[in-house]
């Protein structure tokens, strides 16, 4: 099986050292531009039990086209954040899975879509 080997810099990391995360394409359950792949990690517990708090999730910057059910990384308020989509009456929001962060909703009109989340690695 082909590998695809990311760099990333965890910036939860106060060494700030480069990384490499390394796996097999036959984890990828859809097609991706592998050029527009990066990893990022998860600093939050927003997304549990789907994503923990500390997760690196590989995202595909060439899809932004936003699915109704996906996770994508969206810029507000000057930071990044990882939501699911959800369809609401009228528009599309931005939710967190985890009950405890409900207050946590944004509008797509409200954000810039990054990326979406294809994959996601519990490093602990």
């Amino acid at each position: 099986m082909p590998l695809i080997s990311l760099e990333y810099v965890d910036t939860l990391d106060a060494n700030n050292k480069k990384k490499v995360l390394n796996f097999s394409t036959s984890l990828l359950k859809e097609p991706v531009n592998k050029s527009s792949l990066f990893v990022i990690r998860v600093d939050g517990k927003s997304m549990q039990p789907v994503i923990l708090d500390r997760t690196l999730v590989v995202a595909d910057l060439s899809q932004r086209e936003i699915k109704d059910g996906e996770i994508y990384l969206v810029y507000y308020d000057n930071k990044m954040w990882i939501k699911k989509a959800k369809k609401e009456l009228h528009e599309m929001t931005f939710v967190s899975i985890n009950i405890e962060y409900a207050h946590l909703v944004y509008r797509e009109s409200e954000v810039r879509v990054v990326a979406k989340a294809v994959l996601s690695f519990n490093t602990f």
